[in-house]
């Protein structure tokens, strides 16, 4: 039996310092559920919900505030979702469709300029968010989502198991905002979501980043649209210097509108880590980025050491991705902080990287100061140089088996040239073979590589439509160059 309780505004206040709440308004209590309908005092529910009991939104309508969840003792999930029933909603594992599903999405959305509308501090832990919309802060300001704040003064502080699934999180149309979700705790998961609209001018923006944890951090597939960074981690201090770990960043597409190309939105790049360790990219389908605040890169390994000598970038593996359309592919740096080390790039497709129409150089690859590089069965349609390399050397470099495009320069040295001698210097002992070089000359490189005249030659499937797998049976596809890749699956679960 459902039990109305009329809670008192003056009484509820003092309780729990709660804001939205309106006199007059009930909760419905029932067996492990709490229901909020329209009026009713959100805050009130995460006060008085207990691990395993879950608190249900009346669809279709919005709670205004600046949230909180508290902290409570026990490891089983306190599960926020709409009141729609599942048959009205996507289905597990299904990404969120916000245009089909609106109706049936309760919103959550601040109230309080500069405030999230979720904020998860002092160790809040075991939250989960299914089928909820949180819309932008007063004037796009920060973050909508805020977990941890970065002061910590221990790990035992940092919010943990705190997730959200097949949920929508965008920004103003006109106003953007600063950032979708700051992800600085432990075991956080952003799974089958659409975020959108994080944008803003004279300003950086975020769909997730991630700087003050030691992770885990999962992302996997999701809609994120964001101008600067559609995922950062790294990018500024903490008090507990802590680097990003054991992230996993699947299945997603990130996205830049084509429509942003005529506004003042700040564009950087696509995906950026310049803090992390042991985090794994993979399937992600990567639209969509021009020179504008940055040189037009689209994916970027670069150590800044805003967290000092505690700042690294080690152990990462990007595979099975697509990146189409950038002024420009990869930009590595490794030179501050603690280096950049140990680096897969692996059966990756690069398509339209191009400076003249995205702005940029249309490089592949701008390279320095790193340990240990390898760049394996990569195709690369790129009209640039292969790479520029500068500054210190990479040690332990290897680029074989790849499909690329000599064009101009191929693998350029700052200030020496390109061919063998720039290899010789930048990447000392390195080895650069098997490669199928598209417009390249047998006598600019030392080791064994195939060449072609031109991209008619390599025999992809479907080129036109981006399939650039080899047909079965061609004499490139016998030798095992380029990426084999459906496309289709790229980007979704």
């Amino acid at each position: 039996m459902i039990i109305k309780l009329i809670l008192i505004l003056g009484v509820l206040s003092v309780m729990t310092g709660c804001s939205g709440y309106v006199s007059g308004t009930s909760l419905e209590f029932a067996e492990k559920t709490i229901i909020v309908k329209r009026g009713g005092d959100f805050q009130a529910a995460l006060e008085k919900a207990v691990p395993g009991d879950t608190i249900l939104l009346e669809a279709g309508v919005t709670f205004s505030g600046a949230f909180t969840l508290p902290k409570k003792n026990g490891a089983e999930f306190v599960t926020i979702r709409s009141s729609a029933s599942n048959d009205k909603l996507p289905s597990d594992g299904k990404r969120l469709d916000p245009q089909k599903y609106l109706d049936q999405l309760p919103k959550i959305v601040s109230d309080v300029k500069g405030e999230p509308a979720i904020l998860a501090v002092e160790g809040a832990h075991h939250y989960r968010f299914v089928a909820v919309e949180f819309g932008p802060t007063i004037e796009g300001l920060y973050d909508i989502i805020r977990i941890g704040t970065g002061q910590e003064k221990s790990i035992d502080e940092l919010p943990h198991h705190i997730e959200f699934d097949r949920v929508y999180i965008h920004g103003h149309p006109t106003l953007g905002q600063r950032r979708g979700i700051t992800a600085n705790g432990k075991h956080i998961r952003v799974v089958n979501s659409h975020i959108s609209d994080i944008k803003r001018k004279g300003d950086e923006s975020q769909g997730i980043a991630a700087w003050a944890t030691d992770g885990p951090i999962e992302i996997t597939n999701n809609y994120i649209e964001a101008a600067a960074e559609n995922i950062l981690f790294g990018g500024a201090g903490s008090n507990l210097k802590l680097v990003p770990t054991d992230c996993i960043v699947d299945s997603n597409h990130l996205n830049k509108p084509l429509a942003w190309r005529e506004s003042d939105w700040v564009v950087k790049n696509l995906f950026e880590i310049k803090n992390g360790r042991r985090i794994k990219v993979t399937s992600n389908l990567m639209t969509n980025n021009w020179a504008m605040g940055q040189d037009g890169n689209a994916i970027l390994f670069t150590t800044r050491a805003d967290n000092g000598i505690a700042t690294i970038i080690e152990d990462i593996e990007f595979s099975g991705n697509v990146v189409r359309g950038s002024g420009g592919a990869l930009n590595i740096l490794g030179g501050e902080g603690s280096g950049g080390h140990r680096l897969t790039i692996r059966n990756n497709v690069f398509d339209d990287i191009d400076g003249k129409k995205w702005g940029g150089a249309g490089h592949f690859m701008k390279v320095t100061d790193w340990n240990v590089l390898k760049i394996e069965n990569n195709t690369i349609l790129q009209k640039g140089n292969i790479t520029v390399a500068y500054g210190e050397p990479i040690r332990g470099f290897t680029f074989r088996k790849n499909i690329v495009f000599e064009n101009e320069y191929g693998m350029f040295g700052d200030n020496l040239g390109s061919g063998q001698k720039a290899i010789d210097k930048y990447f000392p002992a390195g080895v650069f073979a098997d490669n199928l070089i598209v417009g390249g000359r047998k006598d600019l490189y030392r080791d064994s590589n195939l060449f072609a005249a031109s991209l008619s030659e390599i025999g992809f499937t479907d080129a036109a439509n981006g399939d650039f797998r080899l047909r079965p049976g061609n004499s490139y596809a016998k030798a095992q160059v380029g990426a084999n890749i459906e496309i289709r699956k790229v980007g979704t679960k």
